[in-house]
């Protein structure tokens, strides 16, 4: 009995398996698939920002360092001559005036009003113009060095008497005027140069028109080489009209001898001409910077 259950029982599963491989797919009883599992995420609350204060440390003041000083603005020096007025008469003009005029404001006696001068020699050259050509260099030189300079006449043609030329230096109040001629005479061989200024009564600036005479003559007669005539070199007249009605200080130069041939060539020489500005000039530097250091 045994046996016989041992056989059947085989076959029956054999059977029952073929049975199973026969029936339908869809028949099948499917497999339980596996499905993932979701993951489950928990929402976590937003956090409130939180203001967080850092303190950063405060850096140490610097020193206070103060600014260097300025420096004072180097002034500019003021010119030699600045604020100094100087008049400048050149002698004679081209239409002589003959008319007459008082010597002086009080005097009786007269004279003319303007001459023509004298003549160069040599070169026919007239006084006037020679006259003319170094006052106005004489100007420029001035002015260079700071100082108001003031011409009488600045043409020939110009019909200027002694006290109308005396006039315009009194209204400029000049602190010095100077009158530029040159000189002639029958005797040739004269020659130099020499300054004139007013007697001692006949001005109240004796004591300047002298130093002043006398510091600007040495200064021409250096940068000309033309010789003083007659030492001391200075002649004092009361017969000069411009001067006798000039209240300011006043000197005449007489710059050499259009009568002497040649003084003459020199005087009429336009690059001499330089010379001769340029040593009145000095002289007059060289008097008003001695007034200041008194």
């Amino acid at each position: 009995m045994k046996l016989r259950w041992t056989i059947v029982l085989p076959i029956t599963a054999l059977l029952f398996g073929c049975a199973l491989l026969g029936a339908p797919e869809a028949e099948r009883t499917p497999e339980p698939t596996e499905v993932p599992a979701t993951p489950v995420v928990t929402a976590v609350p937003e956090e409130t920002p939180v203001a967080v204060a850092i303190e950063t440390a405060t850096p140490a003041a610097a020193p206070t360092v103060p600014p260097p000083p300025t420096p004072e603005p180097t002034p500019t020096p003021e010119p030699p001559l600045y604020g100094i007025t100087i008049a400048i008469d050149p002698g004679h003009q081209a239409k002589p005036d003959y008319g007459m005029i008082p010597l002086g404001p009080d005097s009786t006696e007269q004279t003319y009003a303007c001459t023509a001068g004298t003549r160069g020699i040599a070169s026919n050259v007239y006084e006037y113009q020679v006259n003319l050509d170094v006052a106005q260099k004489l100007k420029a030189l001035l002015e260079a060095n700071g100082a108001t300079a003031i011409l009488t006449r600045t043409t020939n043609d110009v019909n200027l008497s002694q006290s109308a030329r005396a006039a315009i230096i009194n209204e400029s109040e000049a602190d010095l005027a100077i009158l530029l001629h040159c000189n002639g005479t029958d005797d040739t061989s004269e020659r130099g140069a020499f300054m004139m200024v007013p007697e001692h009564d006949c001005t109240e600036h004796f004591s300047e028109n002298t130093e002043a005479a006398d510091t600007i003559l040495a200064s021409y007669c250096a940068a000309t080489g033309i010789a003083v005539h007659k030492l001391p070199g200075i002649t004092y007249r009361r017969d000069q009209a411009c001067f006798n009605w000039c209240t300011r200080p006043v000197i005449c130069i007489e710059m050499g001898y259009l009568s002497n041939e040649t003084e003459d060539l020199l005087l009429t020489n336009a690059a001499f001409q330089d010379k001769m500005a340029f040593g009145i000039s000095e002289g007059i530097l060289t008097y008003f910077n001695s007034e200041a250091t008194e």
